[in-house]
Parts: C-alpha cells; structure tokens; sequence
C-alpha cells in the first residue's frame, strides 16, 4: 500500500464531504431575478413606428391589407405586414432583382414563388410609392 495514495485519497473524501455538507447547511438559494417589465402594448397600425422616421397613415395600412388580403386572406391578417412590405420596398429601392425580393417576400411572409410575386407586386403598387416619398431609412 502506498502511503501517498491512502493520504491523497483521505484528503479528497474530506474535501467532498465537506462541500456536501456546505450544500446542505441552510444556505439560502439566490432569489430570482424580478419578472421582466411588461411589455408596452402594441400600437395601431396606422401609427406603427417600423425604423426611425418611418410611418403609414390608417388609409395606407388599410389599402396594404386590402391589396394582400386579394392575393390571399391569410396574408392581410398577418402582425408584422408593414415590416415585411418595408423590407420588399427596400430591396426595390436597392435595386435587387425581382428574383431576389421574390425571396424576400416569400421568407417574410412564409409564401410559395408564385404567391410571393404577387405580394410583391402589391407591395410595389401600394406600399413603396409611400415608402419612397418617405424616403428610405437612414
């Protein structure tokens, strides 16, 4: 038996046992963290604040909806429409290929090619003209 090894054994068992026994002491666990805040709640979309110094009137957000909701109903109720249409009409403005905003209007609307071009389209038609008398954001 190596003397070395038994002492070296004995000196790890204390040590475990002696941080099993500080688990066990009463030591109070850490309190949660406090709930986060709630959340503002959402506003019109007439009013919807989608980058700095970017807004549509009721009447635009309507005539978007009505546009989409003719291409298909599921796409009129989507929340985040003016999101995904501001995208498209950037795109448009950066000169992106109709390909290319075909996929940005497919993956933000989770829509086929064929159904994604129309949402392009009536993006084009009734959002960009907004978007870009606005002017892009900075």
């Amino acid at each position: 038996m190596n003397p070395q090894k038994t002492l070296t054994g004995h000196v790890a068992g204390a040590l475990l046992a002696l941080s099993l026994l500080a688990g066990c002491g009463g030591v109070a666990e850490p309190a949660p963290a406090d709930p986060a805040p709630p959340a503002a709640p959402p506003s019109k979309a007439g009013s919807a604040f989608l980058q700095p110094g970017l807004r549509f009137s009721e009447e635009a957000v309507q005539a978007y909806r009505k546009a989409l909701g003719a291409v298909d109903e599921r796409l009129a109720r989507d929340d985040d429409v003016l999101r995904h249409g501001a995208t498209i009409c950037l795109d448009i403005t950066k000169g992106k290929t109709d390909a290319e905003v075909a996929k940005t209007a497919a993956a933000g609307f989770e829509a086929d090619e064929a159904t994604a071009q129309k949402i392009v389209d009536a993006t084009r038609e009734q959002l960009c003209p907004i978007f870009s008398s606005t002017g892009p954001p900075r």
